[in-house]
């Protein structure tokens, strides 16, 4: 038996829940399939799957036995993938995951520069605020802003940003700029939403941030949305410092500070920024160089804040 072919069919069949398409995948008969299948199944003197007329599903022995063959095959197809990436350049598919507005912003005009020294990666840029799983394959590289790192990923660190309270200058010139938090509370804010939820503002008072209590006008997980609202002059927006950069030098945008300290979302004045892959993915070409490109890139960008 090729066992090697009959893992990545039970992969499959395990991900689809179906043997047509999982023959389909594969490009060969649905018996083909199912006689790789119950092959290995009769070899380990258990059964895998649960067949019913109307579907199929993984046993409990069969769910034990797919999370070991996913790590196999992952360790294979890196194997490959290094071994062929030695001979040749770069070339194959990058996942990356980074943050909304910054991945706008700053990630995909590197990528862009990137590809023109490469033009045989194909780089696949996932915007989303979920920590994606590096570890399980979900990415092979994540930018993010991040007060604690997950575990088992190398993180290189790229900077920090801190929070600035923006509005525009007309905005401020009919009804004012607040003081003090205390004052808050008489202006129109607006405020970004992650999945986790709305982001409360926070003020440290005696060493202790506290959350200051606010009813946003409009929240959003948009950040151009929120920088339009601010800039249209229909509120404050407390935003990071990389987000209203360009913004505030080109005066469409005046910071504010308050007399009782700087606010937060984290519970930090500051929050770093890394570039975070697994430690495996780095041995392979396309990866290597993605990262240290991006790693150099970011990092010049970050001294612009």
């Amino acid at each position: 038996m090729d066992r090697l072919r009959a893992f990545r069919y039970f992969a499959m069949l395990a991900q689809t829940l179906n043997f047509s398409e999982t023959a389909n995948h594969f490009g060969v008969p649905s018996s083909s399939v199912s006689r790789r299948i119950k092959d290995l199944e009769v070899d380990l003197g258990a059964a895998l799957f649960i067949r019913t007329t109307r579907s199929v599903s993984l046993t409990e022995l069969g769910k034990v036995y797919l999370s070991e063959i996913k790590t196999a095959l992952q360790s294979i197809d890196l194997a490959d993938e290094m071994v062929k990436a030695q001979s040749s350049a770069p070339t194959g598919n990058v996942r990356i995951t980074a943050m909304p507005g910054y991945a706008e912003l700053y990630v995909f005009p590197a990528l862009q520069r990137l590809r023109r020294l490469y033009p045989e990666i194909m780089f696949d840029l996932n915007i989303t605020d979920q920590m994606l799983n590096l570890s399980n394959n979900d990415a092979d590289i994540a930018i993010r802003a991040a007060a604690e790192l997950p575990e088992q990923v190398v993180a290189r660190r790229l900077g920090e940003h801190r929070f600035i309270l923006v509005a525009s200058p007309d905005y401020i010139s009919e009804h004012g700029a607040p003081q003090s938090s205390d004052q808050l509370n008489h202006h129109p804010v607006v405020m970004y939403r992650t999945p986790h939820g709305v982001l409360k503002w926070q003020i440290s008072k005696n060493e202790t941030w506290k959350t200051i209590d606010l009813a946003p006008i409009f929240v959003s997980n948009h950040g151009p949305s929120l920088m339009e609202n601010v800039i249209e002059g229909r509120g404050l927006a407390l935003l990071p410092n990389w987000a209203v950069a360009a913004e505030v030098a080109d005066g469409r945008l005046q910071a504010i500070d308050l007399e009782d300290g700087p606010l937060s979302t984290s519970g930090d004045t500051k929050m770093a920024m890394y570039l975070l892959y697994h430690p495996p993915k780095f041995r392979l070409q396309k990866i290597k160089v993605t990262a240290e490109f991006l790693i150099s890139e970011l990092k010049r960008e970050t001294l612009n804040f």
